[in-house]
C-alpha cells in the first residue's frame, strides 16, 4: 500500500514538473512574440514619419539658399 501511494506522488510530481515546463516555455515565446510586434510597430512609426518629411520636402519644392538657411535658422529644416 505505501508503495504505491510513494509511486503516485512520484508520477504526479513528474507530471506536474512537465507541466511547468510546458508553461514556462510557451510563456517566453509569447513574451518573444510581442516584443518583436513592438519593434516592428517602432520601425514602422519611425518609417513613416521618414516619409511624411520626405512628403513634405517633395510638397514644398526646390527652395533657394535664403529660404533653406531661414528654416534652418527657425529649427523646422
Amino acid at each position: 500500500m505505501t508503495a504505491y501511494l510513494w509511486w503516485g506522488l512520484t508520477v504526479v510530481t513528474i507530471a506536474v514538473l512537465i507541466w511547468l515546463v510546458a508553461y514556462a516555455t510557451k510563456a517566453g515565446r509569447n513574451a518573444q512574440s510581442v516584443q518583436t510586434i513592438q519593434h516592428a510597430a517602432e520601425d514602422a512609426e519611425t518609417e513613416a514619419g521618414v516619409q511624411a518629411n520626405m512628403a513634405k520636402a517633395q510638397a514644398e519644392g526646390p527652395q533657394d539658399k535664403a529660404q533653406l538657411l531661414a528654416r534652418l535658422d527657425a529649427g523646422t529644416g
